[in-house]
């Protein structure tokens, strides 16, 4: 038998291989973890997202989808759903544990909040820096109703103040070359409703 032929010790490798292998493909997904997205259809789609206090994640098209108790797998065929409206046929999407909560060091995360007229509003956490056109991506960015031109950053000062940064949407959407600040822990982006004449 070809068992026979193998070095010592190998079949208990090989059965330790297939085990981890199980256990990854049986894990279910909870709040701190760090899962990859892949699109093999719209790249700009890939990213790495946290798996929130709440269980849930967001990302772009897919809007805000409950992580937490589902395997990667299962999450993969959520999100491949909640695409497809937006492809001609259902998306490729796949979906690896980067990091389990375990690992992350929750110091390393910063936490910032996306409010008003996103498609996704909620508490949000990085593990790397986030700017504002990014922040509004993991919110599923502006809604039909935002007044894109006025969009807030809000940031807490050592004094207990607040400073205010204008950031317009619209600039960007036109191509125009503007400076994307880069969201600091606690900061907070108000997209506001548009005016009726806006």
């Amino acid at each position: 038998m070809i068992v026979a032929l193998l070095p010592f010790g190998f079949t208990a490798v090989a059965q330790d291989v297939a085990s981890a292998e199980a256990e990854i493909e049986n894990y279910l997904l909870k709040s701190g973890d760090v899962v990859e997205i892949s699109v093999l259809e719209d790249s700009s789609l890939n990213r790495q997202v946290l798996v929130r206090p709440d269980g849930k994640i967001s990302m772009p098209l897919a809007g805000t989808i409950v992580a937490e108790g589902r395997t990667p797998e299962a999450l993969q065929a959520t999100i491949r759903s909640a695409l497809a409206k937006d492809f001609l046929e259902p998306p490729t999407v796949t979906v690896s544990l980067v990091s389990s909560s375990s690992e992350v060091d929750t110091e390393d995360l910063q936490t910032f909040y996306v409010l008003g007229q996103v498609a996704a509003p909620g508490r949000f956490q990085a593990l790397e820096p986030v700017d504002v056109l990014q922040a509004l991506a993991v919110a599923g960015g502006p809604g039909i109703f935002a007044a894109k031109s006025r969009i807030q950053i809000r940031r807490r000062d050592e004094n207990g103040g607040e400073t205010v940064t204008l950031f317009d949407y619209n600039a960007v959407e036109e191509g125009a070359g503007v400076a994307l600040q880069m969201i600091s822990d606690g900061d907070i982006v108000v997209v506001p409703e548009r005016g009726l004449f806006e």
